[in-house]
C-alpha cells in the first residue's frame, strides 16, 4: 500500500483525489476524499469533489448528499449551487434545480451556463416564456455556446408547435457548427413533426454519419422509415437499437410494426409482449396487439387488450373507437354488443369534438347495429362532409347500406 494512502496529511489526500478524479479513476478518488474528510471534515472543497466523482459512478444520492453538506460549511459558493443545480435538473427536479441557479447567479451574474440551464428548467416545468427569456440570456452572455442554447430553444418551440421558428433556431445552431450530431437530430425531429420525412431522414443520416453510435438518431430515423413505408430498413435501425440499448420499449413497438407490414406476425406478436413487459403501463403495446389479435379473427382477445389500454388511458378516443368497430361489425353475433358500441363511440367523439370522420363512421355502425338507421344515415352524412375525397366512396357505400337498412359486417383480412 502506497505510504501517502495512510499519511495524516489531509491535504496530500485531497490533492490526490483531485488527480484521480481529473484521470477518470473515481472509486479511488471517492477514497482519497472520504480519507481527507475524516482528517478534516470541515472543508467543503472536499465534499464537492466527492460528489463530482459520485455523480461520475452514477451515485447521486451520494452526490447530493454531499452538495447539501458542503454548502452548509460554504453557503457562499456560487459553484456548489450550481453544481446541485445541475445534479437536480439530471434529477427531474426542476423547482429545486431553479432556486440554485438564482442562487448562483445572484452570487456571480458570471455563470452565463446556468442561463441556460435554468432556461431548461423552465421548459420542462411548462414555463415557456421563462424558458424564452433565459434562453436569450443565454446567449447574450455566453457567445461561445451559442449553438447549445439555440437547439435547446428550437426544441422547446417545436414542443410548441413553432415549426417555422424552431427550423430557424436549428439552421443557425447548424451553420455555428457543423460537425455536432445532436443538432442535425434535433432538426431531424423538426423535420419530422413538420411531416417533412425525406428532409429528416437526411438529418438523422447526418447525425449517424457523426456519431455511427447515436442510438436515439437509429429510433427517430426508424420511425421516420416506418412512416415512409421502408420497413425492411426500419427494422434494421430497430435491430442496432435493441442490440445497443434494449430495455426501450418503444422500439420494441416500431419493430413490431415493421415485422407486421414484412408478413412476420409471429415477430410482431414476440416484440409487441416484449413491449408490454417493458412498459405495462402504456396503452399502446396493448392496442397494437390487439390489431393483430383482430385481424387473427381472436375478438375477445381483441377486446381484451384494448380493454386493458383503456385502463392505461381513460382518454384514448383511438382506443373507444377500435372497440367500438369490434362490437358493432364483427361478423360473429356472439361478439357484437351494439350497446357497448354505440358507447363507446360516442365517447370516442365526444373526445374528439366529432371532428373525426373515421370515429363518426363507427358510430353510424354502432346505430345500424342497433337498428337506428336513420342515425347511422344522418352520421355518415357528418363524416362525409368532413373525410377525405380519396376515402368519400367508401363511405358513400356505408350510407347506401344503412340505407337499404342493412349493418354493417367486417371480416377483418
Amino acid at each position: 500500500m502506497p505510504a501517502d494512502r495512510t499519511s495524516p496529511d489531509a491535504q496530500a489526500l485531497f490533492d490526490k483525489g483531485h488527480q484521480r478524479l481529473q484521470e477518470g479513476d473515481f472509486r479511488e478518488a471517492v477514497e482519497c476524499f472520504t480519507r481527507a474528510i475524516r482528517l478534516k471534515p470541515q472543508v467543503a472543497a472536499a465534499y464537492r469533489y466527492r460528489a463530482l466523482a459520485y455523480i461520475e459512478m452514477g451515485q447521486r444520492l451520494d452526490a447530493l448528499n454531499d452538495l447539501d453538506h458542503a454548502i452548509r460549511l460554504r453557503n457562499d459558493d456560487p459553484m456548489l449551487y450550481a453544481d446541485r443545480a445541475r445534479l437536480l435538473f439530471r434529477q427531474r427536479q426542476f423547482p429545486g434545480a431553479i432556486a440554485d441557479c438564482d442562487k448562483a447567479l445572484n452570487l456571480d451574474s458570471g455563470l452565463a451556463p446556468l442561463y441556460g440551464l435554468r432556461g431548461e428548467c423552465h421548459a420542462a416545468n411548462g414555463e415557456s416564456q421563462k424558458a424564452f427569456a433565459d434562453y436569450a440570456l443565454a446567449l447574450e452572455n455566453d457567445p461561445d455556446h451559442a449553438a447549445e442554447y439555440l437547439l435547446a430553444r428550437a426544441e422547446l418551440q417545436m414542443e410548441l408547435e413553432e415549426y417555422d421558428a424552431a427550423l430557424a433556431d436549428a439552421d443557425v445552431a447548424i451553420a455555428r457548427d457543423s460537425e455536432k450530431p445532436g443538432a442535425f437530430q434535433v432538426r431531424g425531429m423538426i423535420y419530422q413533426a413538420m411531416h417533412a420525412e425525406a428532409d429528416a431522414e437526411a438529418d438523422f443520416d447526418r447525425a449517424i454519419q457523426l456519431d455511427p453510435n447515436r442510438v436515439l438518431a437509429y429510433l427517430a430515423r426508424a420511425t421516420v422509415r416506418l412512416n415512409s413505408k421502408n420497413y425492411a430498413a426500419a427494422r434494421a435501425d430497430c435491430d442496432f437499437v435493441i442490440a445497443t440499448m434494449p430495455g426501450m420499449a418503444k422500439v420494441y413497438e416500431i419493430r413490431g410494426l415493421c415485422r407486421k407490414y414484412l408478413g412476420d406476425r409471429a415477430g410482431a406478436f414476440a416484440d409487441y409482449n416484449e413491449a408490454i413487459k417493458l412498459n405495462p403501463a402504456s396503452p399502446l403495446g396493448f392496442n397494437l396487439r390487439a390489431g393483430l389479435h383482430y385481424q387473427d379473427l381472436a375478438f375477445n382477445k381483441a377486446i381484451q387488450d384494448h380493454l386493458d389500454a383503456l385502463k392505461r388511458d381513460p382518454k384514448s378516443a383511438g382506443t373507444f373507437n377500435q372497440l367500438a368497430w369490434i362490437w358493432a361489425t364483427a361478423p360473429d353475433p356472439d361478439i357484437r354488443n351494439g350497446v357497448r358500441a354505440k358507447e363507446c363511440a360516442t365517447r370516442a367523439c365526444e373526445l374528439s369534438e366529432w371532428q373525426e370522420p373515421s370515429f363518426l363512421d363507427t358510430l353510424a355502425a354502432a346505430c345500424a347495429e342497433l337498428g337506428e338507421f336513420d342515425d347511422a344515415v344522418k352520421w355518415m352524412e357528418k363524416a362525409m362532409k368532413l373525410v377525405k375525397p380519396e376515402e368519400l366512396e367508401d363511405y358513400q357505400d356505408r350510407k347506401d347500406l344503412y340505407e337499404s337498412e342493412k349493418p354493417l359486417r367486417v371480416k377483418p383480412e
